[in-house]
C-alpha cells in the first residue's frame, strides 16, 4: 500500500465504497439485478438533482430501509397467516410466495365476486373520506375486475420514448437569442432534463401515496367483516407479498410481464373531459382498487407539474411514465412519501378541517420551478428545518388565499341578495 499513489488509493477506497453491500437483516435478498443497480448508480434517482449528496449514496441508505420494511411486514403476515416464515427461507422463495400470493388472491376474488358493487362503492367512499376530497371536486368510476379485465385505453410505455434532437430543440428552446444552433440545443436539453427530472420524483411521490394507502383497509376492518370474515387476512397476505415481489423481480421481467396480457393488478386514468374530472380506477383486489383510485388522485393534483403547452407534457410523460420507472415509483416511493409528510405541519396531517390543505401543498409543490423544486426536495429528504419552514410559509399563504377567496364568496353573495332586493 506504501508504493500506491494517493490517486490510485482513491480509486480503490470509492471502489470499495460504491461496492459496499445493500443492508440486510436476515436472510432474504433482494434480486441481484435490482441490487447491481443500485450499487452501480444506474437507478433513475442516482444522479436525481433532489437527491441529497451524503458521505454513503442516498439511494443505497433508503433502498436498504423500503427492502426491509417490505420484509418485516410480509414476515408478520406470514406468521399469522401460515404460522410460519418457513415460504421467505425454504425452498425458492420467490416460487413459495408466488403459490401464496395466487391461493389468497383466488380467495379474496371469489369473495369479492359476490359483493362487488358494496366493495366498490366502499373504496370510493374510503378514499374521499381519507384523502378529504371535497364534495363535487372529482368524480370516480371505481370497479372491481379479474386479470386481464383492464379496461385502461392507454397502457403504460414498456420502455421510454426519447424526442429527437430537433423535436426536443423545436419545443424546449428558450425564446431568448441564441448565438447558433448548438446553443440552442444545449438549452432545450437542459430544460427537457430538468423537467423529467422534476417529473420521475412527483411520479415517485405519487407511487408512494398510494402504495401506502393501500393498506387502508384496515380503516374499514369493521365493514369488511361484515362481508367475510377472512378478506382482512387475506388482504393482510396479499399485499404484504405484492410488495416484497417489486424486489425481487427483475426489471425484465416486470416488462415482460407487463406486455403478455393478463397480468395488471390495477390501473388508473383520469378523464378531464368530465366536469369535474373523473378518476377511472380499476383493480383485482379491494386494496389494489383503493391503490387506484388514491394514485389517480394525486394524478389530478401532480399535473399542475408538467408544462402548460400540452406538447411539452406528452413528451415528458412519454419518457418518464413508463412500466420500469413504475417499479421503482412502487419500491422506493413510499419512503420519498413519507419524508415529504413528515415536512408537512402537523396540524394540516391531524385536524380534520384542516387535512384538505394537502392537497393545494401538493399542487403549489408540483407547480415550482424545477431548480427550486429540487433544491426543496434535497433539504425535505435530509430533513432539514429550512425544508420544514419553507413548507410552512407555503401552507401559510394558502391559507390566507382561501380565506380571502371565502370572505369575497360572502361579499358576492351579500351583493346578490341587496340586487334582488333592489338596494
Amino acid at each position: 500500500m506504501g508504493n500506491l499513489t494517493e490517486k490510485e488509493l482513491n480509486r480503490i477506497v470509492n471502489k470499495i465504497i460504491n461496492e459496499a453491500p445493500i443492508d440486510y437483516d436476515g436472510p432474504e435478498r433482494m434480486d441481484p439485478s435490482i441490487e447491481r443497480k443500485i450499487l452501480g448508480k444506474e437507478t433513475p434517482y442516482s444522479n436525481h438533482p433532489a437527491m441529497p449528496k451524503m458521505s454513503r449514496d442516498f439511494i443505497e441508505l433508503v433502498s436498504s430501509k423500503r427492502f426491509k420494511d417490505t420484509v418485516t411486514k410480509l414476515r408478520s403476515a406470514l406468521t399469522t397467516s401460515v404460522g410460519s416464515t418457513a415460504p421467505l427461507t425454504t425452498g425458492n422463495p420467490l416460487t413459495n410466495l408466488l403459490m401464496l400470493v395466487r391461493t389468497a388472491l383466488n380467495q379474496s376474488m371469489s369473495i369479492e365476486s359476490r359483493n362487488k358493487q358494496t366493495l366498490e362503492k366502499l373504496a370510493v367512499a374510503l378514499v374521499t373520506k381519507e384523502l378529504s376530497i371535497p364534495k363535487g371536486a372529482l368524480q370516480f368510476d371505481a370497479k372491481l375486475i379479474g386479470l386481464g379485465q383492464s379496461e385502461s385505453a392507454e397502457k403504460m410505455r414498456r420502455q421510454s420514448e426519447e424526442p429527437s434532437r430537433e423535436e426536443m430543440t423545436d419545443l424546449f428552446k428558450d425564446a431568448a437569442n441564441h448565438e447558433n444552433d448548438i446553443e440552442a440545443f444545449l438549452d432545450a436539453m437542459d430544460t427537457f432534463d430538468k423537467e423529467k427530472s422534476k417529473r420521475r420524483l412527483i411520479n415517485s411521490l405519487i407511487g408512494g401515496a398510494a402504495k401506502k394507502g393501500q393498506y387502508m383497509y384496515h380503516l374499514v376492518s369493521e365493514k369488511l367483516n361484515e362481508i367475510h370474515p377472512d378478506l382482512i387476512e387475506l388482504y393482510t397476505v396479499t399485499t404484504a407479498i405484492i410488495d416484497h415481489l417489486y424486489w425481487l423481480y427483475p426489471e425484465e421481467t416486470i416488462e415482460a410481464m407487463s406486455g403478455s396480457g393478463g397480468n395488471e393488478a390495477g390501473t388508473s386514468e383520469i378523464n378531464n373531459e368530465t366536469d369535474p374530472p373523473t378518476v377511472i380506477a380499476r383493480g383485482i383486489n379491494f386494496p389494489t382498487l383503493v391503490h387506484e383510485l388514491i394514485k389517480g388522485v394525486y394524478e389530478v393534483f401532480g399535473t399542475h407539474g408538467l408544462p402548460d403547452d400540452p406538447r411539452q407534457a406528452e413528451m415528458i410523460m412519454g419518457s418518464q411514465d413508463t412500466v420500469p420507472a413504475e417499479a421503482w415509483d412502487l419500491k422506493l416511493g413510499p419512503v420519498f412519501w413519507e419524508l415529504l409528510q413528515k415536512s408537512y405541519p402537523i396540524e394540516i396531517l391531524s385536524e380534520e378541517d384542516m387535512k384538505y390543505i394537502q392537497h393545494y401543498l401538493f399542487m403549489r409543490i408540483s407547480a415550482m420551478k424545477a431548480d427550486d423544486f429540487f433544491e426543496l426536495f434535497r433539504e425535505v429528504l435530509e430533513e432539514k428545518p429550512a425544508g420544514r419552514e419553507k413548507i410552512q410559509r407555503m401552507v401559510n399563504e394558502i391559507v390566507k388565499e382561501l380565506e380571502e377567496d371565502d370572505e369575497n364568496e360572502e361579499e358576492d353573495e351579500d351583493d346578490d341578495i341587496l340586487s334582488q332586493l333592489g338596494l
